[in-house]
């Protein structure tokens, strides 16, 4: 069932996968991230001066954009996983992004789609006086934002299970392969970010805004051909159906017997197919566990089921093991997405605190916008030293052949964090992202069941949509508590970051932050590994 094969479903005789198709693989999410980062931090900046809309609102529109960017990653998981295959999910999924790229470069590029921006000088914009988009000019820039979004979220589940696909799970080197898999993947993320925070912002103040988001369309453009080019070299699984559908007949099989006791004189056993192939396609049989035992009495055979029972009335132990399997899983992507929060609140008040902070270093003057570049160097060179320093110094400690386990790493990313918010430190948050994202990536992939890896991929992207969401709900509640307009009450965020207290937020994020590790140590230390 787990047989890989190759575009056309045929069984795989010659040699395919590998790090040569990875590379391949690993180009297009440096390119879709750069694209996606480079949105991110330019669309806030892009409001403000072009569109005239005010400061809050250009950071909750695009804090939304990545949420529903993020929190839809569901779909996307569930059409690779049921039907279309991974591949075939990022090949449409990277066309519709790169046509939401394009809308937006000519939003950029055409007076038509933007206010008139005469007599709008910086004084004008701080005092919200300037001519504001016309309704029908932000439903079309919001329009193809979103294009652009819902393209991001049809990648985002797919391509790093898609990647982990190319290794052969009979090698002997396979768990080393994979580890340094997730490792170089989250590498060519950091990659696209530094590229999007720079390069893609200094397009923009020597070109202009034009440019600066064309320069992305056409980076997609380039890793969408460089993508198909790699057709030939990867490895595919077959989708195994609609993975909702066989939870839904878990649930439904369980409820119908929830009063049958296994006890009971009509029980034959757990139900099985005889073998060593599974009923599902794609997915190896799955040992039966003792964990949630309600759910068991959807694979409870009794007498009156016949020789072929309806699978809405009798599933089998694998299918009722795939719907404990991703029970099991939901706490760890869980206490990430305060994590999330954090990151996403940091990557758009960076912005709106360099606008008041002097970002000249000696005789260079950083753009505002280059402020979230801080945590993507950080990433990349603690990637860059991973294997050099930190492997063989925690193999030490912890006696693990990787130096720390999955959970170990997520754990160490979330701690690191509780320091990022108490401390402000931009580059300490890039430290927590590469030991908690890429720890919970690999954990994701491993411990799903095999039909459901990219379901299991999207928890990460769903946990990351919901801090985003969190970020704004957070922003606004906030404001609405600690601000007073009649009395010229600034609040916590003002946007002044002298007239506001961002400390006070800082703080109220590292409560959060620690009850939330305390939360992961109490699931981790309960989880047990497949």
């Amino acid at each position: 069932g787990t047989t890989p094969v190759n575009i056309h479903g045929k069984p795989i005789l010659s040699k395919t996968g590998g790090w040569v198709a990875a590379f391949f693989i690993f180009g297009n999410e440096m390119a879709e991230r750069m694209a996606y980062f480079g949105l991110s931090v330019n669309m806030v900046a892009f409001m403000f001066y072009v569109m005239h809309r005010p400061f809050s609102s250009s950071a909750n529109a695009v804090n939304n954009f990545l949420g529903i960017s993020q929190a839809s990653s569901v779909l996307g998981g569930f059409l690779a996983d049921a039907y279309l295959g991974r591949y075939w999910t990022i090949a449409i999924f990277t066309t519709i992004y790169l046509a939401g790229l394009t809308g937006i470069t000519l939003c950029a590029t055409m007076n038509i789609f933007v206010p008139n921006q005469d007599q709008c000088d910086q004084f004008s914009l701080l005092l919200g006086s300037c001519e504001p988009a016309k309704p029908w000019q932000m439903f079309y820039l919001y329009t193809v934002l979103y294009v652009t979004g819902f393209g991001a979220a049809g990648i985002r589940p797919c391509v790093s299970s898609f990647g982990a696909d190319q290794f052969d799970e009979r090698s002997r080197d396979y768990k080393t392969h994979l580890d340094r898999f997730f490792n170089f993947f989250y590498l060519s993320v950091t990659i696209g970010a530094i590229v999007a925070f720079t390069a893609v912002v200094y397009i923009q103040i020597k070109r202009g805004w034009g440019s600066a988001f064309g320069s992305l369309a056409i980076a997609m453009g380039i890793s969408n051909l460089v993508f198909f080019i790699g057709t030939p070299l990867y490895r595919h699984r077959l989708p195994g159906g609609s993975p909702l559908t066989r939870v839904a007949q878990v649930l439904v099989a369980a409820f119908r017997k929830r009063n049958v006791s296994f006890s009971s004189g009509e029980y034959v056993g757990l139900y099985e197919l005889p073998g060593k192939q599974s009923a599902i396609k794609g997915s190896r049989k799955i040992v039966h566990t003792d964990d949630f035992r309600c759910l068991d009495k959807a694979a409870l055979q009794l007498k009156e089921d016949g020789a072929a029972p309806s699978p809405w009335r009798l599933c089998t132990v694998t299918q009722v093991e795939e719907v404990k399997i991703l029970v099991k899983l939901l706490p760890i992507p869980a206490c990430t997405i305060i994590l999330s929060l954090i990151l996403t609140e940091f990557l758009t008040l960076s912005v709106q605190q360099a606008y008041t902070l002097n970002t000249h270093i000696g005789r260079l003057k950083l753009p505002v916008t280059c402020m979230p570049v801080f945590p993507g160097l950080s990433i990349f060179l603690i990637l860059s030293l991973y294997y050099s320093i930190f492997v063989p110094i925690s193999r030490r400690i912890t006696g693990h052949p990787h130096g720390a386990s999955q959970l170990q790493r997520v754990g160490i990313g979330l701690a690191v964090s509780i320091l990022s918010v108490a401390w402000a430190g931009y580059c300490l948050i890039g430290i927590a992202e590469v030991f908690c994202i890429v720890g919970l990536l690999e954990f994701l992939y491993e411990e799903a069941p095999d039909a459901m890896r990219s379901i299991g991929s999207a928890y990460a992207a769903v946990a990351g949509g919901l801090g985003c969401f969190g970020a704004t709900i957070l922003n606004s509640i906030i404001k609405s508590i600690t601000g007073d307009r009649q009395q010229m009450h600034p609040s916590w965020l003002s946007q002044n970051i002298n007239t506001g207290r961002f400390d006070y937020l800082y703080w109220l994020l590292t409560v959060f932050s620690v009850i939330n590790f305390c939360i992961f140590l109490y699931s981790a230390q309960r989880y047990k590994y497949r």
